[in-house]
């Protein structure tokens, strides 16, 4: 049977990117805190927003740029696929479901006052993607 992992998120981070230097290589790795606010009414009839909170991984060049631009409350568009992790610590084995960017639109906050470096204000309307033949879109 054919399958398809393919997700498509917004929102905002909820912290600043961790970027990290992995392995003997030393390729970059973005790790993101994304909230997706769903939006729906409460049985009162008051519209409330109910987070759902998502972590993200960036690779190579594409996580050099989220560190660079994107900081904490940065809204952002993610498209990429499902990634399961698992690892064992204390004996104990754990598993992660999280998003592995393919490409990430760093969306528009606002305009970038005059004199603020890139971490202070994300750049309008800018779209880096990442550098995975594996994914087939």
């Amino acid at each position: 049977m054919a399958s398809f992992n393919k997700v498509i998120l917004m929102g905002n981070l909820t912290r600043d990117p961790d970027i990290r230097a992995t392995g003997a290589s030393g390729m970059k790795v973005a790790r993101l805190g994304l909230a997706v606010n769903e939006r729906r009414r409460d049985r009162n009839g008051q519209v409330q927003d109910f987070p759902v909170f998502v972590d993200v991984d960036a690779w190579d060049k594409l996580a050099e740029l989220c560190g660079q631009y994107l900081s904490k409350g940065s809204p952002i568009l993610v498209e990429g696929r499902l990634q399961m992790d698992s690892w064992e610590k204390d004996g104990v084995k754990h598993q992660k479901l999280k998003v592995r960017a393919a490409t990430i639109k760093f969306l528009m906050k606002g305009e970038r006052p005059q004199g603020t470096s890139p971490r202070q204000q994300e750049p309008m309307n800018a779209s880096y993607e990442g550098e995975e033949s594996d994914i087939p879109f």
